[in-house]
């Protein structure tokens, strides 16, 4: 009988278990074809809409234990009952609790992480084990069927609104690319003696299904940024990936009259007469404090005195060439927060 891992509450409910299927590694379990339009494409392992890769989070262990063909029949909603991180909780935590589930797949079953994929409150989602290898999530089940795994415990939380749409999103996008068209979606609870994926998130299962989703930015890859102190359109993209502004690398309708007085603000800035301002400097403004009235959307010597103070670096209202604030703001970034 195959070995299982099974996470208990107090009261003995069993609220997660873990299985690999009963073959041996190495020999694929077959994979129905579709009873009709013919053979359908092998899939290959990729992220999808914003996923971040397993190289972001710092995955150390196997990617799976095999390589499967043809699109799964079937897709299980997960939780981990593991830590329940707030929705403003950064990357770098996010990431921690990746490495901590992977420590968790790889101690029982020397695969790696068991879950496909693996959405935080925050709404982001980052890869487990890729699309197209076998991981641990669903005992029996594992070589026919792809997992979406909520990190945390939802019998005792609520999923975030942001959540279940991106579940929703990825559901949808996953058809005729990981699973079939037809692929129903089901609780873990549904085939398996477990409250998985506790009663909260099982409730929400048919607005995963229906709706249609949409993801926040991609984490990226965190460590990724040259800390340089000049700001250009890297730097933009991952403080707008942190802002959950639309991501762009664009900083628009600045006033062109800071244009020479910041040489350390460089590509992606858009210097016009008529300043209207940007989404993502407004966001900025709240983040590091500046009161509703003085979020004007642009950059300007008020908000970089400002953000210097927030960041702790000497305050002048400058971003010169190899700007102090902006190297703390790229390490910060690396980080994963603001």
């Amino acid at each position: 009988m195959a070995e299982v891992y099974e996470i208990k509450d107090d009261a003995g409910i069993v609220l997660e278990v873990l299985g690999a299927d009963v073959e041996l590694a190495g020999e694929p379990q077959a994979v129905p074809e579709p009873t009709a339009g013919g053979p359908e494409p092998v899939v290959t392992p990729q992220a999808a809409l914003s996923i971040a890769s397993r190289a972001s989070w710092g995955a150390r262990y196997p990617d799976g234990d095999l390589t499967l063909t043809g699109l799964a029949v079937e897709v299980f909603v997960h939780h981990s009952v593991t830590a329940q991180l707030s929705a403003d909780a950064s990357i770098a935590a996010e990431a921690e609790q990746m490495r901590a589930l992977e420590s968790v797949g790889q101690s029982r079953f020397g695969t790696g992480i068991s879950y496909n994929v693996v959405i935080f409150p925050s709404g982001r989602a980052y890869q487990g084990v890729s699309w197209n290898r076998r991981g641990t999530h669903t005992g029996g089940r594992n070589s026919t069927s792809r997992s979406i795994c909520f990190a945390g415990n939802y019998e005792t939380n609520q999923p975030t609104a942001a959540q279940i749409s991106t579940a929703a999103a990825i559901y949808r996008e996953g058809k005729q690319r990981w699973w079939t068209q037809a692929a129903p979606l089901y609780g873990h609870r549904d085939v398996s003696q477990t409250a998985c994926p506790g009663r909260n998130l099982y409730a929400r299962i048919d607005d995963i299904r229906a709706g249609s989703g949409s993801t926040p930015p991609s984490p990226g890859e965190p460590g990724g940024l040259v800390v340089d102190g000049f700001w250009g359109s890297s730097t933009t993209r991952r403080v707008q990936q942190e802002l959950g502004t639309p991501v762009d690398g664009v900083v628009s309708s600045q006033s062109v009259a800071w244009r020479n007085s910041n040489p350390g603000l460089t590509t992606g800035w858009e210097w016009v007469t008529n300043a209207q301002g940007s989404r993502m400097i407004a966001a900025l403004q709240r983040k590091i404090g500046m009161d509703s009235g003085d979020r004007d959307g642009k950059i300007g010597p008020q908000t970089i005195r400002a953000l210097q103070r927030y960041l702790g670096t000497p305050v002048d209202g400058v971003i010169s060439r190899e700007s102090r604030a902006v190297m703390a703001l790229q390490r910060r970034l690396n980080d994963g927060r603001i």
